[in-house]
């Protein structure tokens, strides 16, 4: 039985917001409504018509469980809607892309809404669950009674968790991989073994703040950005944010030279890795029989993917990993891809998969990264994959491009790659 062909008809972004920026206030789920939104009005359809809607999400909150299904609901989408949330961390936003093509490959539905969100200005600060069983078996005045194991939790002189940095060092086992206090100490392991120098990461840097910059100047984010509304605030702030807050026009060489490596003797440092940020993207993705009917011309066809995995105190290789898988399953070559997103976690992580994918030295500048990156437009986790997809696909129709490929590494050890054709 010959799978259904998936197209993608619409895409679209937030912008990215800052660490503490002008999102910080903006619920999560609210981001992801006024994405979800703007996909669905791009694509010219009803919500009412969509069959699913998937989101990957890396730090999920409290105030917003399953959060494809909240921020469609925020979105005042009709109730029969189902939503679905996904975690692979960092390719979370790709994963859930590649769930709604799977849906609709296998005729499971026909219209699915997929992408991204994350707030990383309000991931939770958390007390482990553990400490649930020193409470409960009493009357609360406004709660009444709390059973064992639940309770109305006053401050105790516990120490809470930050959710974000609590991730890094618990996406693996501590027992068997040793404490990973941050995602840079597998960057500085690529680093070491691929040769990559402080110099390479740091010219690398400059040209994503610069590509990025660029980009904005002329105009090729705009079309693809769905501004948000922002509480109303002092007076002379915008109503709405409507470009990312990331680029950095100011950026050096020499600024960045001068900044300490964050690990003695390291390369990394906050200057060539990406930061933390906030926003929601989403696509809307047809069989190409739905497409056809409807007469939605596609931006694209999606042709492959490839998931792999390795030793979470590396992970770099999973991406070249996951990009052989996805091209041998396409038929290509490296060489047949004309344009590459490979997601910018570090500069030195970026230049050893670039490396280590096979991509020819001289093809750097024109094929990869075009419009910046994670170095210069932020990784907000949950939401990158999709944004990074909707920038490649919008590029792909600027240069007439056939192929394109994103591929991302995640915490845990893990790597995700796409292939799309331009139709």
């Amino acid at each position: 039985e010959v799978m259904e062909p998936v197209v993608i008809v619409s895409a679209c972004r937030t912008p990215i917001g800052r660490y503490g920026g002008a999102l910080k206030n903006i619920p999560v789920g609210e981001l992801g409504a006024v994405a979800l939104n703007g996909a669905v009005e791009r694509a010219g359809i009803d919500p009412a018509s969509v069959h699913e809607v998937a989101a990957g999400q890396a730090y999920s909150n409290g105030e917003c469980a399953n959060a494809a299904r909240f921020s469609l609901l925020a979105a005042g989408w009709p109730e029969h809607v189902p939503g679905i949330t996904l975690d692979r961390r960092c390719c979370s936003g790709l994963d859930a892309i590649l769930y709604g093509a799977m849906k609709i490959q296998t005729g499971n539905a026909e219209i699915v809404v997929a992408g991204g969100l994350d707030s990383m200005s309000q991931a939770e600060l958390y007390l482990p669950g553990d400490i649930k069983w020193g409470l409960g078996g009493r009357v609360d005045p406004k709660w009444g009674f709390m059973p064992g194991g639940h309770g109305a939790m006053g401050m105790w002189g516990i120490p809470f968790y930050d959710r974000i940095q609590r991730g890094r060092p618990m996406s693996q086992p501590i027992s068997r991989y040793g404490e990973l206090n941050s995602m840079m100490t597998w960057a500085e392991n690529a680093a070491k073994a691929e040769g990559i120098t402080r110099q390479a990461a740091d010219e690398w840097s400059v040209r994503s703040h610069a590509r990025a910059v660029a980009a904005w100047q002329a105009g090729i984010f705009t079309p693809e950005v769905v501004p948000v509304p922002l509480p109303a605030g002092k007076k002379g702030q915008p109503a709405s944010l409507d470009r990312d807050e990331t680029p950095r026009a100011e950026t050096t060489l020499e600024k960045l030279a001068a900044l300490k490596p964050v690990y003695k003797d390291g390369v990394c440092t906050a200057g060539n890795s990406s930061s933390e940020n906030d926003g929601a993207s989403f696509l809307v993705l047809m069989s190409a029989s739905q497409a056809q009917a409807l007469g939605k011309p596609p931006l694209a066809r999606f042709v492959s993917a490839g998931h792999a995995a390795c030793d979470p105190t590396l992970t770099y290789p999973a991406v070249p990993a996951s990009v052989n898988q996805a091209l041998g399953r396409a038929g290509l070559t490296i060489d047949d891809i004309d344009l590459f997103e490979i997601q910018e976690a570090f500069a030195v992580q970026m230049l050893a998969d670039a490396k280590l994918m096979g991509i020819a030295r001289e093809d750097y500048d024109r094929k990869i990264n075009v419009n910046g990156s994670g170095i210069s437009l932020g990784h907000p986790i949950g939401a990158t994959g999709a944004m990074r997809l909707t920038t490649l696909l919008n590029q792909m129709q600027r240069q007439q491009a056939r192929y394109g490929l994103i591929t991302i590494c995640g915490g845990g050890g893990q790597g995700i790659a796409a292939v799309f054709e331009r139709v």
